[in-house]
């Protein structure tokens, strides 16, 4: 993939070799900090650009960073939980275009975190920007020589780009708008063709070779919650208001819906009961109310039986692999 790469990713930085391990530097001296991010250094100002100890505070700072910026480790844990709540999570092909998302009253919020990347909720969707040193091709090298599980979040990361900017019109909102394309090494914005160069090979990357939140595409803020509540203990997995009287709101309402069901399964059975006990007594004939009693008898038996088949069938599609048009669609179970 690298090799496809060469067009845009022209290398700022080249790589320092030892063992098995590599270095990040900059060619050029007064820049020794990570593309775009000027807080983070490529090694101590106190040593030479040729050194090699990879295990220096400023190689752990670059790598810890790195980690906390790319990885979704939340996100991987929680995913394979999903289905248990009877939704089906949406494949990576699930993402509507940049300019769509106003289409469904969404605004879009840039936020640093990967955990939040493409999670939406309600009238609002999260999106994190592309880093500068996404441009580098020799960042790429030592990524993938530094840390795979890093490396897999930030290629997963950048193939959602693919689905997110489709036309014209995004990529001038991610440039002009929402500032989420960094400027080129030179100081200047990419032209659209350019950065579908860039972006062209990250669409043929499989699930195989990213981490397991990319192998979907927009989240369910208010699923993930869920899933968080039910399976890992925590009040939520993000609080967009943390305060009680929010996280109560919302909790409620699958409260409720269980409360309702086993209230009409209960009153059912209590209805087919005193009918049963009314059509086996000496004034069943007398009372004039047979087909009545029947009915009675015999309805909430069936209300029982069809919420035990929709329970049965949500338990099939637990089961399911999943549906392979998932990615195309935009809705979804609402709950």
């Amino acid at each position: 993939m690298l090799m496809l790469l060469q067009g845009l990713l022209q290398g700022c930085n080249d790589i320092a070799a030892r063992r098995s391990r590599k270095l990040l530097r900059s060619t050029i001296p007064e820049k020794q900090y990570l593309p775009g991010q000027p807080r983070i250094r490529l090694h101590d100002d106190g040593q030479r650009h040729d050194a090699v100890n990879v295990g220096d505070n400023s190689s752990n700072e670059l790598l810890n960073y790195l980690r906390k910026s790319h990885e979704t480790k939340e996100l991987d844990n929680l995913l394979p939980f999903m289905r248990y709540i009877f939704v089906q999570t949406p494949s990576f092909r699930h993402i509507m275009p940049l300019h769509h998302q106003k289409a469904h009253a969404r605004s879009i919020i840039v936020n640093e975190s990967p955990e939040l990347h493409l999670v939406w909720y309600y009238e609002r969707i999260f999106v994190k920007p592309i880093p500068a040193y996404f441009y580098s091709a020799a960042f790429w090298e030592y990524l993938d020589n530094a840390d795979q599980k890093v490396y897999r979040a930030a290629v997963g990361f950048m193939r959602s780009y693919w689905f997110l900017i489709q036309y014209p019109i995004d990529f001038d909102e991610a440039c002009n708008i929402h500032k989420l394309i960094p400027p080129k090494p030179d100081g200047k914005l990419p032209t659209y063709e350019e950065f579908c160069d860039f972006i062209e090979p990250f669409k043929r990357i499989g699930d195989a070779f990213v981490c397991r939140r990319y192998h979907y595409g927009e989240l369910r803020l208010t699923r993930i919650n869920r899933t968080a509540f039910l399976f890992k203990g925590r009040l939520a997995y993000f609080h967009i208001y943390p305060q009680w009287g929010s996280f109560l709101a919302h909790i409620l309402a699958p409260v409720i819906t269980v409360f309702a069901v086993c209230s009409v399964v209960l009153n059912s059975m209590q209805v087919s009961l005193a009918a049963l006990a009314m059509g086996v007594g000496p004034d069943f004939q007398v009372s004039g109310w047979p087909s009545f009693i029947g009915v009675s008898l015999y309805f909430p038996i069936a209300v029982i039986v069809l919420i035990a088949l929709v329970i049965v069938a949500a338990g099939f599609g637990v089961m399911k692999q999943g549906d392979p048009d998932a990615g195309e669609k935009s809705h979804g179970m609402v709950w």
